[in-house]
């Protein structure tokens, strides 16, 4: 509300005491006003930064947790150490989960095997993992596709249109991830919801009057349903708190724009303005905000 009120004095002020009202902060950035900065072009759809070492690993660490949930995070590991090499392919010499950091030459070639890899690990599913596993399955094929249409040199509209369309699927299917991407705060809050939810379903059996004349089967069934719907709860209390709005994810639906523009994306590189970038932080790390834009350019001068 504020940067398009810029201009006008009277609607300013009161569309910084509406975001006050709501407990949103508002500060003036520095940086963006520095004239060798524009903000057009610091971030920029660069497939390192934003798909090797952003949305893959984002991928990963989804695909991860679905598996830990459904225990299959074992067998992933398993095929995962024993993928033989392969020409531009160098095997990895450690299951998946014992890798600590990863590199970008790394990322590409996790890229090239975790399609296979990860619909062996879903083989078999029961009836209730079938949806789930094929939802992921979709997602995780469709960003990996779009992956590789956005390395082509040359480019069509075709081949532009096809990766429009992978990127579209991608975002019909990566709801079957919601719930892992719930903040810190969010899983403390439905781990004392589990809690709370478990006990008041206890109280609610041990208060029935017929509970104990149940025999030892419908008690264990009947715990059995109240635990199912806990976590039926628990789940779509993380799905409805949790969202996919972070910059690289914004950043892949900017990619055809941009091979439109240049051609195709090795023509697009972020190492100049994130060089830039990179300088200016730390100059104004180490200011007194007072005279900030004087004391970065001393800073860099000096």
């Amino acid at each position: 509300m504020i940067l398009p009120t810029q201009g006008d004095e009277m609607e300013r002020p009161e569309a910084g005491q509406y975001l006050e009202d709501r407990v949103v902060g508002s500060s003036e950035g520095i940086l963006w006003n520095m004239k060798c900065i524009s903000p057009t072009t610091i971030i920029l759809p660069d497939i390192l930064h934003t798909v090797y070492l952003g949305m893959l690993k984002h991928l990963m660490d989804w695909v991860t947790s679905i598996l830990e949930q459904h225990s299959r995070i074992d067998k992933f590991n398993q095929l995962w150490a024993i993928m033989p090499p392969y020409p531009g392919f160098a095997r990895f010499n450690k299951p998946y989960s014992q890798v600590t950091e990863w590199s970008g030459k790394e990322m590409k070639a996790l890229g090239h095997v975790i399609v296979p890899v990860f619909a062996a690990t879903l083989l078999n599913p029961s009836g209730s993992q079938r949806i789930p596993f094929t939802d992921a399955l979709l997602c995780v094929k469709n960003l990996l596709y779009f992956r590789l249409m956005a390395q082509y040199q040359y480019h069509t509209e075709a081949t532009i249109e096809y990766m429009e369309n992978y990127l579209k699927e991608f975002h019909c299917h990566m709801d079957v991830f919601s719930r892992f991407r719930a903040s810190k705060s969010t899983k403390k809050v439905s781990e004392a919801m589990k809690k709370q939810l478990t006990l008041d379903k206890q109280e609610e059996r041990e208060s029935d009057p017929a509970w104990n004349n149940h025999s030892a089967a419908a008690k264990g069934r009947r715990v059995d349903e109240d635990k199912t719907q806990i976590e039926s709860e628990i789940a779509q209390h993380l799905v409805d708190k949790s969202n996919f709005n972070f910059v690289k994810m914004h950043l892949l639906n900017h990619f055809s724009d941009h091979i439109r523009q240049l051609g195709n994306l090795s023509n697009v590189s972020s190492e100049l303005p994130e060089k830039a970038m990179m300088d200016l932080k730390q100059a104004y790390r180490q200011l007194n905000c007072h005279e900030a834009a004087f004391q970065i350019l001393r800073t860099k001068a000096r």
